[in-house]
Parts: structure tokens; C-alpha cells; sequence
């Protein structure tokens, strides 16, 4: 029997399987489907949408399809692009044998852009149609040939199956370059109302993943050869392991090590330990458990981390109409403590090992102009207080059935001009980002493993594995697309960083030197005559001559912020 997992990718609150991720729906279906004997094939839409006749191949000698696809929160990805409705539609009326399953965030609706309401699906073709847990459905459909598309799942049979799932990832395009997307528990923690907006608190209570479950994974995984692991399927990761209480759950420190090393354990090969979503009410509600929690990630993840915060709005109305989580004094809390906990480095030259990320939604119901406001002045209060944000991300609300935003909306309309809302996300991109970006990663910080991905004229951009990792503009030639290199941080724009690789100071271009901070064409000229500094004598001669032209350019500290460019 053959089977084909087919990645339409999916963007969730609590979720993300846009390349270079892969999602747990993509691994727990391929799982289910080993358990019973297929023989399984893996494709994403976009290698579907460069090998057609290869990939229609596959779908018409498959017994069992799966499409796994969704966006509840869609942004901009540079990884690949999410299945749409009418390739959907070309998938399930292409030539095949077997049945079509659709499953995934889709389920809540279909949308491909912020501000969208969510329509419900039927596609013409798709055989069945998972309403809950598509790994359920799917292990019911192939054990004994009846669908139920409401089946839940149980921890036991999640525990058997996910390991079984691990090998697919090496079927993906990318690998070894992908990121597994951890599970570690689903729905929403907060007692009491939930967010207006959000999927993950429609989608049933609250529950957690055991720490067996998610190790005997994580080492199928890294016997799979998958070296990158983020904890980002989950709504909060300081609730894992905690303590149940009216308060909502306190987290449990004890817990969160126990975890990590745990982790740590079962993946001894892996570069990347990163985590996503963490709730800002959790830590103003518990501060000085959640402070435990927070050294106990920043003690053994990977540099370059990030806790997503969702923030929403700041705007009290809006807090009041949507339900949302925290107030602006609350939040600057949950910066600062996160800050506390994870703003270090391994090395004077490293990323920060975690730092917050905060995400602002826009099109709630009772939203106005004076958001803004109220928003703007929480920025200008990290900017003012040197604190440190890894990025900031700005969406808009989709509308789904079942949440509480299209009641509330219809009550209390968002009454926020397109060119307000512009305007101020111009100002964030342009006077917030940039002065962040440097806090992050100021001259000279080196970044590891950054992956070529795209030329753009004589600069290629690229980025390391991680959550939110930076886009890079690498000045340096000879660079290839998936070449993988160390890279010096220059400067930075608005939403990226520029930088070169570590410079021969004899064969090094005059583009690369004008990159350097302080060096423009004159003096990258000058360097050039200088030329040659003695690449095959010791390193102390090599830099002894570097620094004396560098002296030479009549620019105070000029050599001693630029020695460290040069080897």
C-alpha cells in the first residue's frame, strides 16, 4: 500500500510548518500511516509546484492522500507559499486511485491574508475532511477503511505514533536544513474568557503532552538526522509542567529544566533549540515562577531565542471588548523579566541567548486611533529603558466561525483609518525596528550557520535555522544559494542585517570593505593600495598590518572596531 503526505503548510497561533518547519500534522499523519503498513511519500506544494508531472505521479499511484494545509494567522513567508484554495482544488481533481483527506488548520476555514473573513470549505475531490484531530480520523480511515471526521486522539496512541513519523522529514527538500515544530500542548491555559480572535481557545480544553511522549520523539528525530527542534506547538510555554490553580497555572521551573535536559538528551547532534509562544499574563501573574522558568530555558536553548508575546493592543478598550491578556504596565513587566532572564551571551560576539518578541493584531473590535497612541508610547518606553525586543510583529485579525470576534465586531466595529494604521506601521518599521536590531545584534556580532537563499543584485540574503531568525544581507562574494557560513553583522536596515564573511585582507572586494562600519569608497581604496598584509605570515604580523593602514585613515577607533572583520 502507498500513501503521499502532501505539505500545503500551515500558520496557526500556536503552530508553524512554513519551510524550513514542518509541523506535527505532517509527522503524526506520516506516523499513523507507517503504523499500518503504507509505504509513504512526501512532497510540499512548492516542490508540487516545480515538479508537477513527478508529484501528480505520486498522488495517482497513492492508495491514502493526506493534504495537510491552513492559516489562521497568515503573514509574509520567505520559506514558501502556502497551498491555496484553487491548487487544492487542482490536486483533488487530478487523476488518481485512492481517497483525498484534507486536514489541518483549514478545518476552521480558508483565508489567505490578515483582515479576511474565514470562509468554510468544501472542495469538489476531497474525499474526507478531518474536524478535529487528523491523526484520529486518519488511524480510524486506516484501520478499519470508516471515517469519522470528529475522532480526538489520546496521549497513548500520540505517544505510539509520533515517533513513527520522525523519517519523513528527511523526504523534505531542505533536509537537513528543516526544523522540527515540537508539540508540547494545545489549546489555551487562561482561566476564564479567551482572546476574541483566537483558534487555539475554540479548539477544546487545555492539554499537555507527557515528557515520555515528547523525548522518545525528539530522539526519533535526531536519529531521523534532524538537528533543529523549536518548542512552538504550544500557546505558552511557561504553562508546561505547571500547577493548575484559579489564578491559571503557575509555572513549575523544576518542571521546565527537567524538560530541556531531558531534550538535550535525546538530541546529543542538535544545533538548534528554540522555543515560540509564551503568554505575558502568565508572567505578570506569576513573576517569580515564571523568572525560574525563564533562566531554566535561557540555561540550556541555542542562542538567537525568542518568546513570542501577544500583546495585540495596549489600547484598554480594546483589552475590555476582545478579552485580551495584558495591560501596558503588564507587558513592560514581561520584557523586562524576559529580558532579565535571557539577555546575555555566550560570547561577547554571540546573539542574546532569549529575548522577547511582541506581536500587535490589528482589525479588533473597538480598535481606534488612540491604540495607536497607547501602543506608541509602550515603544518609546523600551527604546527609552534600553531594553531589548528580538522583533515585532504586525498582523491583522482574521475572522473565523466560532470565535468571538464576529459577535464582537458586529457590536463594536474597529474604527481605525487604513492610513493611520499605515502610517504607524511605517514609524515602528523605521524607528523602532532598526534601533532594536541593534540591540540584538550590534557590529560585529557573528552569526552561525546562516543559509544562502537569494541573490538580490551583488547582495545574498539568508538566514540561520531558528525562531525568527534575522534576514542577512551578505555582502561577500563567490556566495552560492545553500551555501551555509559564518557571517560578521555590518549595520542593518529596517527588518534585516548586513554583513560580510570573515575578510582576507588581501583579496577581499571594495564591496565588502565599504560595508565595514566607517569605511567608505576612499577608504576602501586606500586599503586596497596597502596591499598585500601577508596572508601566509602569522596572524599577529597580519594584524599588526591591518592596523596600522587602518590608523592611517585619520578615524579615531577605527582599528579597533574593524580588526575583528579581518583574519
Amino acid at each position: 500500500m502507498r500513501a503521499l503526505v502532501f505539505d500545503g503548510y500551515v500558520d496557526e497561533p500556536a503552530c508553524f510548518g512554513v519551510p524550513p518547519y514542518v509541523s506535527p500534522y505532517v509527522r503524526y499523519s506520516a506516523g499513523v500511516l507507517a503504523w499500518h503498513g503504507f509505504e509513504t511519500d512526501y512532497v510540499t506544494c512548492d516542490y508540487w509546484r516545480a515538479n508537477r508531472q513527478e508529484s501528480d505521479d505520486l498522488i495517482a499511484a497513492s492508495d491514502i492522500v493526506v493534504v495537510v494545509m491552513g492559516l489562521t494567522v497568515p503573514g509574509r513567508y520567505r520559506g514558501g507559499s502556502p497551498l491555496t484554495l484553487r491548487e487544492l482544488e487542482t490536486i483533488a481533481g487530478a487523476k488518481r486511485k485512492g481517497t483525498l483527506i484534507l486536514g489541518g488548520p483549514v478545518r476552521s476555514g480558508y483565508a489567505l491574508r490578515g483582515g479576511a473573513r474565514a470562509k468554510k470549505i468544501a472542495p469538489d475531490g476531497v474525499d474526507h475532511i478531518a474536524l478535529r484531530d487528523l491523526e484520529a480520523s486518519l488511524d480510524l480511515f486506516c484501520g478499519s477503511g470508516q471515517w469519522d471526521g470528529e475522532a480526538a486522539r489520546s496521549r497513548e496512541r500520540l505517544e505510539e505514533i509520533a515517533p513513527l513519523g520522525a523519517p519523513v522529514m528527511a523526504r523534505h527538500p531542505s533536509f537537513p536544513d528543516v526544523i522540527a515544530e515540537m508539540e508540547l500542548s494545545r489549546g489555551c491555559d487562561r482561566a476564564g474568557a479567551k482572546c476574541s480572535f483566537c483558534t487555539e481557545g475554540a479548539g477544546g480544553a487545555y492539554e499537555e503532552r507527557g515528557l515520555t511522549s515528547i523525548v522518545s520523539e525528539v530522539a526519533a528525530l535526531d536519529a531521523a538526522g534532524v538537528r533543529a527542534f523549536r518548542l512552538g506547538r504550544c500557546s505558552n510555554i511557561l504553562a508546561w509542567g505547571g500547577d493548575a490553580g484559579p489564578s491559571g497555572i503557575r509555572p513549575n521551573g523544576a518542571e521546565m529544566d527537567e524538560l530541556y535536559r531531558s531534550i538535550r538528551a535525546a538530541a546529543r547532534n542538535l544545533t538548534v533549540l528554540h522555543t515560540d509562544n509564551c503568554n505575558p499574563l502568565t508572567i505578570a501573574t506569576f513573576p517569580d515562577e515564571s523568572l525560574s522558568c525563564l533562566e531554566a530555558i535561557a540555561r540550556h536553548n541555542t542562542e538567537g531565542d525568542g518568546l513570542s508575546l501577544g500583546l495585540e493592543s495596549l489600547d484598554p478598550a480594546v483589552i475590555s471588548a476582545n478579552s485580551l491578556k495584558v495591560t501596558e504596565v503588564e507587558a513592560l513587566m514581561a520584557v523586562r523579566l524576559i529580558n532579565e532572564a535571557g539577555n546575555v551571551r555566550r560570547a561577547p560576539d554571540s546573539l542574546p541567548k532569549l529575548l522577547p518578541g511582541i506581536n500587535f493584531l490589528f482589525g479588533l473590535a473597538g480598535e481606534s486611533r488612540l491604540g495607536l497612541d497607547v501602543n506608541s508610547r509602550f515603544l518609546l518606553g523600551l527604546l527609552d529603558s534600553g531594553l531589548a525586543v528580538r522583533r515585532i510583529n504586525i498582523r491583522r485579525a482574521m475572522v473565523f466561525p466560532g470565535t468571538a470576534l464576529g459577535r464582537a465586531s458586529a457590536k463594536n466595529p474597529p474604527r481605525l483609518k487604513e492610513r493611520d494604521y499605515r502610517r504607524w506601521k511605517d514609524w515602528v518599521r523605521k524607528e523602532v525596528d532598526p534601533v532594536m536590531l541593534g540591540r540584538v545584534a550590534p557590529d560585529g556580532t557573528t552569526l552561525t550557520g546562516v543559509i544562502a537563499e537569494e541573490r538580490v543584485g551583488s547582495v545574498m540574503f539568508g538566514r540561520a535555522l531558528g525562531s525568527y531568525p534575522p534576514l542577512v544581507g551578505i555582502v561577500s562574494k563567490g556566495i552560492q544559494v545553500g551555501d551555509k557560513l559564518d557571517v560578521l553583522v555590518t549595520g542593518r536596515g529596517s527588518r534585516s542585517l548586513t554583513a560580510v564573511r570573515r575578510l582576507d585582507p588581501d583579496s577581499c572586494g571594495r564591496e565588502e570593505l565599504e560595508a565595514l562600519p566607517g569605511v567608505g569608497r576612499a577608504r576602501a581604496d586606500f586599503f586596497i593600495s596597502r596591499r598585500p598584509y601577508g596572508r601566509g605570515d602569522s596572524k599577529e604580523h597580519l594584524q599588526q598590518r591591518v592596523k596600522k593602514t587602518l590608523d592611517e585613515m585619520d578615524c579615531p577607533g577605527l582599528a579597533e572596531r574593524l580588526l575583528r572583520y579581518f583574519s
